[in-house]
């Protein structure tokens, strides 16, 4: 008995998929049309599970799990199909026996514990028929256990392949090995749908017979679905070889392409699992001397096979076989070998079954032999090397009379009287999409189409072929042509993306350069740059943040976070640091999303100044950023679905960069986490700061100022200059056993490290003045007094629970509270000191809670509608005192004691 397809209709349309959801304890919110949640079969923090209520349909765009309500009760509930629809009829209140039918049983489901088919093969139904409505290959599946079930029983079949040297079981069980002795008819009933199915997928001939019958039969997968598209059947009595009728598709094997960048083509299937019983897994048989498909082809081409070692049979027919086949993959760009065979052995499974136990052996041999040999690299290019012979022009799909020009992102390919236009996109998980338009005098077709999928291309040059009254398989030919142009054209723009040439410097830039290196008072005249780049003020952070900018040539790169309201500057002296860096070295991001780093592209970010404009873009990036500033790389393990089977597969991403991060924020404070790997930098808030600000800007507007701003091109290209000279040489610090550093707070074991990369950098951008010993750096107290100048003051900013604006906004309350009697109403402090309530409010808050201030009341008592006013405390904010870090001075007396 099994569900009639009205019952199941009756079963979904009675059961609301999204209650059903939310009756498992799934959160379901509504979003527009449609329903979302967190997806239940995979960890996520934002919800990708969509559920489309008018078509009782769910989707996660995360992990690719769809289905309606019967499918979702079977993968949540891990139920098969039949326990799901009696789950569903039971909360419906629905008779599961009432919507059943009687249905002819047949084929008994095989006992063998064998691997499964792929998993996207169709599954069979309970009783073993394939789903209604499906291609003629649903019934191969069923077909295939039953052979593989007799073979298992069946002696003289598992003979034939042992005296052909074929023992291995669990190979027999992985492939699916079978034999067919006649009893498949017995097994099914004599009419009847399953009887058509089988006939249709030409397992039973129209005579009523078993075509296979008396062989022993070997599936063939198809290599992009991964379904059962084909059988090959050996007779056991009779030399006969024998396929299903119709086109030969499918590919062996096909896995050995994605797993190696070298296989093996034999002629046929027995040859290639002799390859395999010899502990070799990289054979891929194809249909005899003239059996190498489109599906080999696009196979080879989709997985990026670089290497093809040709093991057809060494008659004459195979070595014609060979000939051709070398011929035309050489013209793909796949480099071709010849397998040879001992003296008397003609194919790979006679050289296995003439071999007791060192088949093996003997295989790998024949393999490293293989015609011609790598040969060594010649010293001079232009000559071959000893023992070669010129290659010939090869006839192919690349070559009579045709040629292919590449324009910027454009490829232009001529043949005949034929021309072909295309752009193609990057090569993606197996697939090379182009758009390609087809011209022949004033007619033409334009098409988007995957190069790499032979259905594709003759699709393309069916239509093609129509509309200029061309041979589609010529055009096809040309489309080969294409592919292999437009291989050439990526590997050339990766090259020169890899070799993007550095700006070439006269003689009177690199003059100018060496001398500004050669400046002992290189970092103040850094301050003094900046203001011809129209920054003014902040020597010192001006100063850091260039040295942080150099670390990301160190091997421990700095990082800094500016911290300060909205207009205080950040912007501007990112930007400046921006302005001092090549840019060549600089990536710049206005946002980043949770995972947008992990998939950068190699070297992307390795040795960059990394600069995000505002915080707040990449707070969901933070815990990678982090990852990054500490170890220099990320690793992930992500689910990507893999176009050949369209199955979810697991690829790991790495990415190794040690970069140098800046970034800017309006909080008042960061992370812990994230300002214990960074500088915390305070901008200058004073009206001082303010005064000469407008002062510079009104300065620039002058004939002076222009006039300076036509030297920012030069300035920059100056500092890009000199630092495209600094050698990448390491820095050792032959003073630092003697430095001491606060050891009170935990945070100090990460500032310390910093503190040090400080006079590593220092010595690194000051190398030209420096000693040099045993190819490293020196470094020189000088180099210290620069960390010790700079990082006091920001290490004292860092340990202190309240930070300078702070402190500033404490000291201009305390006046106003002198001032008005004591105590100060928000208001009074938004009217005395011309700031926004909401900074007013962010302040008292973190004041009360640090207990500098008080609330109180005009009547003593705080809140219940009453306005609160503020008093002072006795206690007063002081800067940290860092305790434990030598000065300069201190450090010289150390040394020389």
């Amino acid at each position: 008995m099994q569900v009639t397809k009205e019952g199941i209709e009756r079963i979904k349309g009675a059961n609301e998929l999204a209650a059903v959801v939310a009756e498992r304890g799934i959160e379901v919110k509504r979003k527009g049309r449609q329903l979302v949640a967190r997806c239940p079969f995979h960890d996520e923090k934002t919800a990708s599970f969509t559920i489309t209520p008018g078509k009782g349909l769910y989707h996660c765009f995360g992990c690719g799990a769809a289905g309606d309500v019967i499918g979702f009760v079977t993968k949540h509930d891990k139920v098969s199909f039949g326990s799901a629809l009696e789950v569903l009829a039971r909360r419906a209140g629905l008779n599961l026996s009432k919507l059943m039918e009687e249905r002819p049983r047949v084929l008994q489901r095989t006992s063998l514990q064998a691997l499964t088919p792929p998993p996207s093969n169709p599954k069979p139904s309970a009783e073993g028929a394939p789903p209604e409505g499906a291609p003629p290959t649903a019934v191969l599946p069923l077909v295939i256990e039953h052979y593989h079930r007799t073979f298992c029983e069946r002696k003289d079949a598992q003979e034939y392949l042992a005296k052909r040297g074929l023992t291995d079981v669990d190979l027999f069980r992985v492939l699916k090995v079978g034999y067919a002795d006649g009893s498949l008819l017995k097994s099914v009933p004599a009419r009847g749908e399953l009887r058509d199915q089988l006939v249709a997928a030409g397992v039973v001939t129209a005579e009523g017979r078993e075509l296979l019958g008396g062989c022993v039969v070997v599936p063939i997968p198809d290599p992009l679905t991964g379904q059962w598209t084909n059988l090959y059947g050996r007779g056991l009595r009779t030399p006969r070889h024998c396929y299903l009728p119709g086109p030969l598709r499918g590919v062996l094997n096909f896995q050995a392409a994605r797993s190696s960048s070298e296989v093996i083509l034999t002629e046929s299937i027995l040859d290639a699992l002799s390859f395999h019983q010899a502990g070799i897994s990289t054979a891929i048989p194809i249909y005899g001397t003239n059996g190498f498909t489109p599906d080999h082809l696009d196979l080879l081409k989709r997985e990026r096979v670089a290497r093809v070692i040709l093991a057809l049979d060494g008659d004459a027919a195979g070595r014609k076989a060979t000939a051709a086949l070398k011929e035309k993959l050489t013209a793909l760009g796949i480099a071709a070998r010849v397998m040879p065979y001992p003296p008397g052995i003609k194919d790979p499974n006679e050289l296995l079954a003439s071999r007791n136990g060192d088949a093996g052996e003997v295989f790998r041999r024949c393999l490293d032999e293989a015609e011609p040999r790598a040969l060594p690299p010649s010293p001079d290019p232009s000559r071959p090397a000893p023992g070669a012979v010129p290659a010939a022009p090869v006839p192919g799909p690349a070559a009579a009379s045709s040629s292919a020009a590449r324009d910027g992102g454009s490829l232009t390919l001529s043949r005949e009287d034929r021309t072909y236009r295309a752009r193609a996109y990057p090569a993606q998980l197996g697939r090379l999409r182009a758009t390609v338009k087809a011209e022949k005098g004033s007619a033409f077709h334009v098409d988007t189409l995957d190069l790499y999928s032979s259905r594709s291309r003759a699709e393309f040059a069916r239509r093609a072929g129509k509309a200029l009254t061309a041979d589609p398989e010529k055009v096809e030919a040309d489309l080969l042509a294409l592919l292999v142009a437009a291989e050439k054209a990526a590997e050339e723009k990766s090259a020169e993306a890899e070799a993007a040439p550095v700006p070439a410097m006269t003689e009177a830039d690199k003059a100018e350069a060496r001398a500004f290196l050669m400046r002992p008072d290189m970092l103040d005249q850094v301050v003094r740059d900046a203001v011809s780049l129209g920054f003014v003020g902040e020597e010192s952070n001006v100063k850091l943040l260039f040295l942080v900018a150099l670390s990301r040539r160190s091997e421990q790169p700095s990082s800094a976070v500016i911290l300060s309201q909205s207009g205080a500057g950040k912007s501007v002296i990112t930007e400046l640091i921006e302005q001092l860096t090549p840019p060549e070295d600089v990536v710049l991001f206005t946002r980043l999303t949770p995972q947008s780093l992990y998939y950068t592209e190699p070297g992307f970010l390795d040795r960059k100044l990394v600069i995000i404009e505002e915080r707040h873009g990449s707070q969901e990036a933070d815990y990678s950023v982090r990852v990054l500033q500490s170890r220099g790389k990320l690793i992930a393990a992500a689910p990507i679905k893999d176009p050949a089977t369209g199955n979810l597969r697991t690829k790991v991403f790495e990415v190794v960069a040690k970069a140098a991060f800046v970034e800017a924020t309006t909080a008042s404070e960061v992370n812990h986490e994230n300002a214990t790997r960074c500088f915390e930098l305070q901008m200058d808030e004073s009206v001082e700061q303010t005064r000469a600000i407008h002062e510079r800007q009104r300065f620039l507007k002058t004939e002076a100022g222009l006039a300076q701003r036509r030297e920012t091109e030069a300035i920059r290209r100056r500092y890009w200059n000199a630092q495209r000279l600094l050698e990448p040489l390491p820095v050792v610090i032959p003073f630092a056993a003697a430095i001491s550093f606060p050891a009170t707070w935990m945070r100090t074991r990460r500032d310390h490290a910093r503190f040090l990369n400080l006079i590593e950098v220092s010595a690194f951008v000051h190398q030209c003045q420096r000693e040099r010993r045993n190819g490293a750096i020196v470094a020189a107290l000088a180099d210290y007094a620069v960390a010790y100048e700079l990082a006091r003051e920001v290490l004292a900013e860092t340990l202190s629970d309240v930070k300078k604006p702070l402190r500033e906004a404490y000291e201009a309350i305390r006046g106003l509270c002198q001032r008005k009697g004591g105590t100060v109403s928000r208001r009074d402090i938004r009217e005395a000191l011309h700031v926004p309530d909401s900074t007013v409010r962010r302040w008292l808050t973190d004041l009360v809670d640090f207990e500098y201030l008080s609330v109180v009341a005009p009547d003593g008592k705080a809140g219940q509608g009453r306005t609160a006013r503020y008093q002072t405390s006795a206690r007063e904010p002081k800067e940290t005192e860092v305790l434990g870090l030598l000065t300069p001075a201190e450090l010289e007396t150390r040394l020389r004691g």
